[in-house]
């Protein structure tokens, strides 16, 4: 809650209603300022006024907050997710295109003899590698994943990718955009509901915030689709990754290093 009253400070102050510090506590000066702002029903409870001034913001600065209710939903939260990092960068966001994804053609395509020539056999060639920052595990997050077991061919790579995430996002941001959320890496098992190998059987294929990106979610519902993670996607695409999500929209936790 303290981040969206940072926010709608911002917004109040840059209409001349509110003069106080930007320090994200709910106090007088803030609630006068928004009982000033056009359209605010008088009448709402605080919450719903701090909402409602984030939908208002959100619409005059162009995002697109659906109804102007003061109610929180996924729209909403989209653009409160544009106003924060309008407000941190002084820039909107670069919008996401997948049509403009070009393969980086790195990785075998999956399932193919290239594939089984590049990677061996099944649950072999395989390597520990620390992570570089902590990592929660995603089904128990009172445990944490300090080391990553992963294909030898890949090790070089994750290490980079993961690295450039926390040089992007920072430890803080890392944690409240759920990145550390670890769904696992090396997994000799069959893909769910399927008959062919999952790539994690090679140790080259990790999940991240399962809970929020579900198997056969889209964009509409899986939270790493919102443009606050396409850092972390070019993170990921700049070494040749795949992520399921942003190629087929389903499967948004799980990101390969194969072709599909």
């Amino acid at each position: 809650m303290k981040e969206k009253i940072k926010v709608v400070q911002n917004l109040l102050a840059e209409k001349g209603l509110y003069s106080g510090a930007i320090d994200g506590v709910f106090g007088p000066a803030t609630l006068a300022g928004l009982n000033q702002v056009p359209g605010m029903n008088q009448n709402l409870p605080q919450v719903r006024k701090v909402t409602t001034m984030i939908q208002i913001g959100a619409r005059e600065k162009g995002f697109n907050s659906g109804e102007i209710d003061g109610m929180w939903g996924p729209q909403t939260q989209f653009a409160f997710e544009e106003l924060v990092y309008l407000q941190k960068f002084g820039k909107v966001r670069d919008p996401w295109r997948p049509e403009e994804i070009t393969p980086m053609n790195r990785w075998p395509k999956q399932n193919t003899a290239a594939f089984h020539e590049f990677y061996g056999l099944r649950a072999q060639n395989l390597v520990t590698v620390p992570v570089p920052y902590e990592m929660k595990i995603a089904w128990d997050m009172r445990y944490r994943a300090r080391k990553i077991t992963c294909h030898t061919k890949v090790a070089g790579s994750l290490i980079r990718v993961l690295e450039n995430v926390k040089n992007i996002y920072g430890e803080s941001e890392i944690d409240r955009l759920a990145l550390n959320r670890f769904g696992g890496c090396f997994n000799n098992r069959l893909m769910r509901g399927g008959t062919q190998w999952s790539t994690h059987s090679w140790g080259i294929a990790l999940d991240f915030d399962p809970a929020r990106n579900q198997l056969t979610w889209g964009r509409n519902q899986a939270a790493f689709a919102h443009p606050v993670y396409n850092d972390w996607w070019r993170c990921w695409e700049e070494e040749g990754w795949v992520s399921l999500g942003r190629r087929r929209n389903y499967d948004w936790m799980h990101v390969q290093a194969a072709e599909v």
